[in-house]
């Protein structure tokens, strides 16, 4: 697993749980890698026999898309990768956090379908949640993020139902979505004011950290709350699937991961 700060990363001890059972004698083991950093590692890890796979996480979900040999459909929709496979000399990359995104949300008993969204950043993982927002038929999805024109031109691309917002809406919000790093350090601000949190319905945070601000104020004013860690569970037998199975995508990958036939060429 590589990326930075790993310190609060759950990811390789609920898989390295998973692989245990495998017998196959494979292990994650966290890398802290920054954006300046890949490059070398990229260079070195492709040589590595050991190497069966990679998980990806923040600052590095974006960068090392421009090292992948192939990608899947969702990948090269969002530009952004959160799991990679070595087929031999060859690596193929996938993104499942919007899955996991909506995985979570679904064992919590919330539909996305039709429900308005107000979804807090479009990096890496953003743009993810995005694309798996828009497909599960929630109408309206707005994107705010700080960077100046990148909600703009991903809400471009997605298409109907998805616009950039500038300002907060005054009007009714069903969920709201923390997919900025707003909540990675304890005295974070909120992304939004209890005032959005108290027009909402559920909040959903999906930084992993022992708490956040927003979560605080959505607990306070008596609102659903769904953690990161949920979103992180929901995503585990997902990156265990592609690395091992030959989904040549995300969608393979589940139905690998439920027990369904898997056939090399499905997409």
């Amino acid at each position: 697993m590589i990326g930075s700060p790993l310190a609060h990363v759950l990811t390789p001890a609920l898989l390295n749980a998973r692989l245990a059972a495998d017998g196959l004698g494979l292990r994650v083991t966290p890398r802290e890698i920054g954006v300046s950093d890949l490059a070398a590692y990229v260079a070195a890890a492709r040589g590595a026999e050991e190497v069966r796979g990679l998980v990806v996480t923040t600052p590095l979900k974006e960068a090392v898309c421009g090292h992948l040999d192939r990608k899947t459909a969702l990948v090269e929709l969002i530009g952004s990768c959160n799991c990679i496979r070595a087929d031999g000399g060859s690596w193929i990359g996938a993104n499942f956090d919007g899955f996991g995104f909506a995985r979570a949300l679904a064992d919590a008993g919330v539909v996305l379908k039709g429900k308005r969204v107000l979804l807090m950043g479009c990096g890496g993982a953003g743009k993810a949640i995005a694309e798996r927002v828009a497909g599960e038929g929630a109408a309206p999805l707005l994107i705010s993020d700080p960077m100046a024109g990148r909600a703009a031109a991903f809400a471009y691309r997605l298409g109907s139902k998805i616009a950039a917002a500038s300002e907060i809406p005054s009007g009714d919000i069903d969920i709201v979505v923390n997919a900025s790093p707003l909540g990675m350090q304890p005295d974070d601000p909120s992304p939004v004011s209890p005032e959005v949190v108290g027009r909402c319905s559920v909040v959903v945070d999906i930084v992993v950290a022992a708490d956040s601000r927003l979560r605080r104020i959505a607990r306070e004013r008596g609102k659903l709350v769904i953690e990161g860690e949920a979103m992180v569970r929901s995503q585990v037998d997902l990156f265990r699937s592609f690395m091992l199975s030959g989904a040549t995508s995300e969608a393979a990958a589940m139905r690998h991961a439920a027990g369904g036939v898997l056939a090399e060429s499905v997409s």
